[in-house]
């Protein structure tokens, strides 16, 4: 019973600290809830089918295209008659999650070669360090056209040319992080116990490092989104006529001009959900910094520490 205790304490303390992190200020607050907003709806999509938008993203309606916005279609409907806010909601699972498993995918692979290069070190570093740089020459959003253009048109294939193309930075990020902690005395007396390998990746190195990979994965998201909404602009790797958001934004080469609520609309959705996760990470990384955002300290109170502690603190000063 103690230890279950201990641990709902610690699991509160954890909490108490994650909000006051997204709560810093309204910019990563305006974040958080602009991605919890949109991940809401896109799992409600994908959860009910598509029950939630009012039209069917794939219904072609030849006697009403090129709707303006209205009260009957919030978004207009394209050139096919197609109800673009249903197109939209369609949209997010793809343009959501697709993004996240890239990332995750990567942090993953970039955890793994990034702790081998900077812990054993020797040829296996050399070698990691100059694949990834080999990758690194090369623009990432080139080599996915490549790959994504030779595996055919699917949204697994997209996914797969992404992500090959996207774990060099966890490798070089994990690494310089390994390489500063392992220096730590408490890393030595690990060593100096007799301590596994894996038991100082679990208690010590991996505790330091992963906030700086959350960050940095948290910031990811949105330019992975925007990779993968180009190759729907383009036509590549992305299913005709799969509902989403670059897809849609392909339009403006013709019908900008003449119909601009079919390609600007979906624009600003993305600039939205990118703009949200971007804040969101940004917030945390600044937040966790107590010299790059003094104002963290507000109302005589320190993030993650209770009133009490910061009146004796406060005293102390």
């Amino acid at each position: 019973m103690a230890r279950v205790s201990d641990f709902m304490a610690e699991m509160k303390l954890e909490l108490v600290r994650l909000r006051k992190l997204i709560f810093t200020n309204w910019l990563s607050s305006f974040g958080f809830f602009t991605v919890l907003v949109f991940s809401a709806v896109a799992i409600a999509y994908w959860v009910t089918g598509g029950l939630i938008a009012p039209y069917s993203a794939s219904a072609i309606n030849l006697s009403t295209p090129n709707l303006p916005p209205g009260l009957a279609h919030l978004f207009g409907t394209d050139f096919e008659g197609r109800d673009i806010f249903s197109r939209v909601l369609a949209a997010l699972p793809v343009d959501l999650f697709i993004p996240i498993l890239i990332v995750l995918f990567s942090a993953l692979i970039g955890i793994a070669l990034g702790t081998v290069a900077g812990y054993k070190g020797g040829i296996a570093e050399e070698i990691i360090m100059r694949l990834s740089d080999m990758f690194l020459a090369f623009p990432s959003l080139i080599m996915a056209l490549a790959i994504a253009a030779t595996l055919g048109p699917s949204l697994l294939n997209a996914m797969l040319a992404l992500t090959f193309t996207w774990w060099p930075p966890y490798v070089r990020l994990v690494r310089g992080g390994v390489l500063a902690v392992k220096s730590e005395d408490y890393i030595a007396t690990s060593k100096a116990l007799d301590s596994s390998f894996f038991y100082i990746l679990r208690r010590g190195i991996f505790p330091n490092i992963l906030p700086s990979i959350l960050v940095y994965a948290t910031l990811d998201i949105g330019t992975a989104l925007l990779s993968l909404s180009s190759l729907g602009f383009l036509g590549i790797g992305i299913p005709a006529g799969t509902p989403e958001l670059g897809e849609m934004v392909s339009s403006i080469s013709t019908n900008f001009f003449t119909f601009p609520w079919e390609s600007l609309l979906p624009s600003i959705v993305v600039l939205i959900i990118v703009a949200g996760f971007s804040l969101c990470g940004d917030g945390i990384r600044e937040s966790g910094d107590v010299k790059v955002r003094p104002h963290m300290i507000l109302k005589d109170r320190f993030v993650g520490l209770p009133a009490k502690h910061t009146e004796e603190k406060r005293l102390e000063s």
